[in-house]
């Protein structure tokens, strides 16, 4: 039985002109979930690369772990400047996009009345995802929308 693959992306460097690219998925396993990184390419032989975890990881991004890993197999005159395309970039980007969020989630709220930020505070909404802040973006919005 085939396992299932989720959460596909790609992650690509140009080194020397060559594209370095890697594919990094998640599977389930029995006691949390594993993350993979496939080297998609012909120029060196690189077997995947996996990270297990139980509970949630602590990265910058998703796959930032795995990603670590693979590059390190490649070799040392390319790995430093895959490292800095792929990771550096991708941490910069996600650090940017988190930033404009909260911008927005404090521009939001601030543009709620006291009512409303009282019952959005006393309402329970806990926010643990990125899902989650959009969610409560949404309500807030909302309750913007029916205070004027």
């Amino acid at each position: 039985m085939a396992v299932k693959q989720y959460d596909i992306q790609y992650f690509t460097a140009k080194v020397n002109g060559k594209e370095i690219t890697f594919r990094c998925y998640t599977t389930d396993t029995r006691n949390g979930f594993c993350h993979t990184a496939h080297y998609v390419g012909w120029d060196y032989d690189i077997n995947d690369t996996k990270v297990s975890y139980y509970n949630r990881t602590w990265e910058r991004f998703e796959y930032e772990s795995v990603l670590k890993r693979a590059i390190d197999k490649l070799p040392t005159d390319v790995r430093q400047q895959v490292y800095d395309q792929i990771i550096d970039h991708k941490a910069v980007e996600e650090e940017k996009k988190a930033e404009e969020q909260f911008e927005n989630f404090k521009n939001l709220h601030d543009s709620l009345s006291e009512e409303n930020k009282e019952r959005l505070a006393n309402s329970g909404i806990e926010m643990h995802s990125e899902e989650d802040v959009r969610g409560v973006m949404g309500l807030m919005a909302l309750m913007k929308i029916m205070q004027k």
